[in-house]
């Protein structure tokens, strides 16, 4: 039986019919899963390209919601609504995106970060598994926010370093803004290490780091320019020329004036005899000699000037007699005559004081063209533009006033002198007298209003010393000058706005009055767009 059932084996053995069926029913379970697992893959690969695209769309859609203060709230809708608008295979398999901020490169919530997955049973998978195949994403964006740089303080040199100098006793502080156009390594710098804030920091150059104590800085900008830097000087064309000078003071003449009647009345007393005083009282008839009728003269009324108020109303002098005096006769037939007299003044309304020919002291100039102007007595300046091409020096110890006013320097060396000692209030010019008075148009005033120097070509330097009283509410536009503001000085409580070439601020010099005249942020000195990169 053994033999049998070996000789069986043996043939088997060597037997070849079937063998493909068999490696065929062998193989076939690994090449099905092969397959299923292959279109399985291929679905998680095409899932993934399109949830990561959806994720990288929806990131950059939140960024720029982020990067324009209308939208920034806004950002997790935006980012959402562009996350569902590129799916297509994984439309509604996916999960709600999450949208939040993030921190990038130092910044602070300055990037946008969404995070979102897809599950969905497939053939093969779930067949292994029993459970559903995901897929998950994720995708970063970080954004800048569009803004604008202004500043009060502005140095328009191009290339200097220590164009704008900060010195380290200054005070009072400032939120409107430092700007520098110098592309110099060290544009804006600062003598010590004071703490006075300045608001944003601008330089199209480097800024010294100690000044990350005063403000936010912004260093490198390109774009930056001179707001001003397009005006040309007003024309001069048709403006009188004047000089300027002290009126000597006078206290003058006082006076009031009425309506004044006079009536005279005169009767007369007659004695006869001698002497006088033994003489007996007689009347005279018109027959007798000597005889003279009693008198009433009235003049008036008549406009009287009165060098002391008069009060108005009746007055009565007399009556009073004179005198007797001989009219008539010898011995004890002598005829002695006195007069009386009354006399009645009637005063009307009284108008005044009037007083002429007095003087204050005070110059008070009109606009108009001038070779230079020295204040050597209290002076108010009226509304207008002063066109000066020599110098202009406010003196010392005595106070100038001037509201709507423009100095307009036409030359080429003029000085503008502030002493230590002078007092001075000014206001520059207003939109309504550029276009009133001036003709101006409404755009071309607006961009002049508040405009107080204008100072386009002199290049000698410009300084403002210690214990000097200023009240100024106007722009310094001074492009071509180096500007020193030194000492204790009193800004007054109005706002200034500076343009120099460059400028040294320094001394014990108050900032606090470096602000916008019209109460805004200051000149605009360039803008910054916003940007938008995916980062992951």
């Amino acid at each position: 039986m053994f033999d049998s059932i070996r000789r069986t084996a043996q043939r088997l053995k060597a037997s070849k019919s079937g063998n493909a069926a068999l490696l065929v029913a062998l193989g076939l379970p690994v090449l099905i899963g092969s397959s299923g697992l292959a279109v399985d893959v291929s679905q998680w690969y095409m899932w993934k390209q399109e949830l990561q695209f959806a994720a990288d769309q929806a990131a950059l859609a939140g960024a720029w919601a982020r990067s324009s203060t209308t939208t920034q709230n806004d950002y997790q809708t935006r980012a959402r609504q562009e996350f569902t608008a590129n799916l297509a295979a994984t439309r509604g398999n996916t999960t709600t995106p999450s949208v939040s901020l993030g921190n990038y490169n130092g910044g602070t919530n300055n990037a946008v970060r969404v995070t979102a997955s897809a599950s969905k049973a497939l053939p093969f998978t779930a067949f292994l598994t029993g459970r559903s195949a995901t897929v998950a994403v994720t995708a970063r964006a970080t954004f800048s926010m569009s803004s604008s740089y202004n500043a009060c303080i502005l140095s328009v040199n191009p290339t200097d370093n220590r164009s704008a100098i900060f010195g380290n006793a200054i005070t009072g502080g400032s939120d409107c803004g430092v700007g520098a156009l110098s592309t110099g390594t060290q544009a804006i710098v600062e003598t010590g290490d004071s703490e006075v804030q300045l608001g944003d920091i601008v330089s199209a150059g480097g800024i010294e780091d100690t000044f990350s104590n005063n403000g936010t800085i912004h260093e490198f900008v390109d774009g930056l320019s001179d707001p001003y830097a397009e005006l040309t000087a007003p024309s001069s064309a048709g403006q009188p020329s004047r000089t300027y000078s002290c009126p000597a003071y006078s206290a003058g003449t006082t006076t009031w004036t009425a309506n004044q009647t006079v009536r005279t009345q005169v009767t007369y007393s007659y004695k006869k005899g001698n002497p006088v005083s033994s003489a007996t009282p007689v009347t005279l008839t018109s027959s007798d000699a000597g005889y003279m009728a009693p008198s009433d003269n009235t003049v008036g009324p008549t406009s009287t000037t009165y060098t002391s108020a008069p009060t108005a109303g009746t007055t009565v002098s007399g009556p009073t007699t004179g005198s007797y005096s001989v009219v008539a006769g010898n011995g004890n037939n002598r005829i002695w005559r006195a007069a009386t007299t009354t006399v009645t003044t009637t005063i009307g309304t009284v108008t005044g004081p009037v007083t002429t020919g007095a003087s204050d002291g005070i110059a008070r100039p009109q606009p108009g063209i001038y070779s230079n102007i020295s204040i050597t007595c209290n002076t108010i300046f009226s509304s207008g533009i002063y066109f000066i091409s020599g110098t202009i020096d406010f003196g010392n110890n005595r106070v100038v006033t001037g509201s709507d006013v423009l100095f307009v320097m036409t030359g080429t060396s003029g000085d503008i002198r502030i002493n230590s000692t002078s007092n001075v209030s000014l206001s520059g010019i207003t939109a309504d007298t550029l276009q009133n008075t001036y003709g101006y148009s409404a755009s071309l005033a607006a961009k002049w209003k508040n405009m107080l120097f204008f100072d386009k070509n002199n290049t000698s330097d410009f300084d403002i010393n210690g214990n000097a009283t200023l009240d100024l509410n106007g722009i310094l536009y001074m492009p071509s000058r180096e500007v020193k503001i030194n000492g204790n000085m009193s800004s007054g409580t109005r706002c200034i706005m500076l343009v120099a070439d460059t400028f040294w601020i320094t001394g014990s010099a108050n900032l606090t009055n470096f602000c916008s005249p019209d109460g805004g942020g200051g000149m605009l000195i360039g803008d910054r767009t916003a940007t938008v990169r995916l980062i992951a």
